[in-house]
C-alpha cells in the first residue's frame, strides 16, 4: 500500500471520532458535523506532514534535555493556532460574524488545547514509526555484518583444502581436476557476491551447498557420503543466505574429519507445522552428553544470532547430539517463498 494512502487511512477514525462529537451537539446538522469534522482533521492532517518532517530533523535523542521539551513546546503553540484558524474562520463564516468575536470566545482555550493534544498525538506517532524503522535498519546492519563474517570465515580454511585437492588432481586426473576448477569458480562467485539480499531460494542455497559438498568429495574420497532430502514443497521457499552451507561446513568439519572411516551428512528440508526446517546431521562421534548441545564451532554462534536478527524468536536453531551417534542442527524458519513483496516504504 503507498505510504500518502497510508496516511490518509489513518486519519479517517479520527474524523469518524470528530463527526460524532459535532453531530451529538445540539442544532448540528450532518452536513454541518461533516463540514466542520473535514476542516478539523485536514488541517491537522496537512499540518501533520509538517510534523512528520521535523521529527525527522529533530529526532527522539538518547537524552531528554529542557530544550527538546520547549521546542515541542514552541512547534506545538504554533500547530494548534494553525490548526484553529481554519476552523475558526469557517464557524464565523457559519455565524455571520467577524473572526474576532469567534476569537473572544472562552471557547478558544478549549480549541487551543485540543490544537495541542493533536499535535502530542501526532508527534508521538510519528517518533514511533521512525523510531521502529530505525530499529529496522539496525537489525538490517546486524545481519549483514553478521553475514560479512560468514563469508570471511568460508574463505580461508576452505580454500585451503580445496587448492590441496586440486593439486592433487591436476597430477592424477586433469579431467577431473578441470571440473572440480569450474565448480570451486562457481562456489567463490556466490560467496563473494555483492548483494542486498540477505535471503535467496533454497533451491539456489542448496545447489552452492551441493557444489561445496562435490569439492569436499574430492578430498575425503569414500570418507564422506552426503544424502539429501529435500522436500519438493520447501524449493521456492526463501532462507538466509549461507545457512544451509553454514550447517553442513560444521557436520564436515566437526563430524566427519576427525574420523578415520568418515561419515555421512544428511541435509534435510520439510515444513514441521507452519514452519519451514532446516535438519543437518552427521554420524561422527558427537559429544559426551546426549540430548541439547551447544553450538560447535563460531559459524553456528554467528548463525544463531543472525537468525534472530531477521526473524525474531521465529528463527531458532537446536543443536543436538549423541555419544558415538552423531550430531544435528535444526533450523526453524517462518515460510516465505520465492513471491516478490512490495515494500513501499520509504
Amino acid at each position: 500500500m503507498p505510504q500518502r494512502l497510508r496516511f490518509v487511512l489513518a486519519w479517517v477514525p479520527l474524523w469518524g471520532l470528530w463527526f460524532l462529537i459535532a453531530v451529538s451537539s445540539p442544532g448540528q446538522s450532518l452536513s454541518a458535523a461533516a463540514v466542520d469534522a473535514t476542516l478539523s482533521i485536514g488541517a491537522a492532517a496537512l499540518l501533520g506532514a509538517l510534523v512528520w518532517r521535523f521529527t525527522g530533523v529533530y529526532v527522539w535523542p538518547e537524552h531528554l534535555p529542557f530544550r527538546f521539551y520547549g521546542m515541542h513546546l514552541l512547534a506545538g503553540s504554533l500547530f494548534a493556532v494553525l490548526w484553529m484558524l481554519p476552523v475558526m474562520g469557517a464557524d464565523a463564516l457559519r455565524r455571520d460574524v467577524s473572526l474576532l468575536e469567534i476569537v473572544r470566545m472562552p471557547r478558544v482555550l478549549a480549541s487551543f488545547a485540543i490544537g495541542l493534544w493533536i499535535y502530542g498525538l501526532v508527534t508521538g506517532v510519528c517518533y514511533a514509526i521512525r523510531t521502529r524503522w530505525r530499529l529496522r535498519e539496525q537489525e538490517r546492519l546486524a545481519a549483514e555484518a553478521r553475514l560479512a563474517a560468514l563469508r570471511n570465515q568460508l574463505n580461508p580454511h576452505f580454500l585451503f583444502n580445496a587448492l590441496h585437492s586440486l593439486n592433487v588432481l591436476v597430477r592424477t586426473d586433469p579431467a577431473a581436476a578441470q571440473v572440480a576448477i569450474e565448480q570451486l569458480g562457481e562456489l567463490l562467485r556466490y560467496t563473494l557476491a555483492e548483494t542486498d539480499a540477505d535471503v535467496v531460494p533454497l533451491s539456489e542455497e542448496w545447489r552452492f551447498t551441493k557444489t561445496y559438498l562435490d569439492l569436499e568429495q574430492i578430498r575425503f574420497g569414500a570418507r564422506l557420503a552426503v544424502q539429501d532430502e529435500l522436500a519438493p514443497d520447501t524449493i521456492s521457499c526463501l532462507v538466509p543466505s549461507f545457512t544451509l552451507q553454514i550447517l553442513v561446513e560444521n557436520a564436515v568439519r566437526h563430524g566427519i574429519a576427525p574420523l578415520a572411516a568418515g561419515g555421512a551428512v544428511k541435509v534435510r528440508s520439510f515444513f514441521q507445522g507452519p514452519c519451514l526446517t532446516l535438519e543437518v546431521s552427521d554420524t561422527g562421534a558427537g559429544t559426551d552428553s546426549d540430548g541439547a548441545a551447544p553450538p560447535r564451532g563460531r559459524g553456528l554462534r554467528l548463525l544463531r544470532e543472525r537468525l534472530a536478527g531477521l526473524y525474531g524468536e521465529q528463527g531458532t536453531l537446536v543443536t543436538r547430539s549423541t555419544p558415538n551417534q552423531g550430531f544435528s542442527a535444526t533450523v526453524t524458519l517462518p515460510p516465505s517463498r520465492d513471491d516478490p513483496v512490495a515494500d513501499d516504504e520509504e
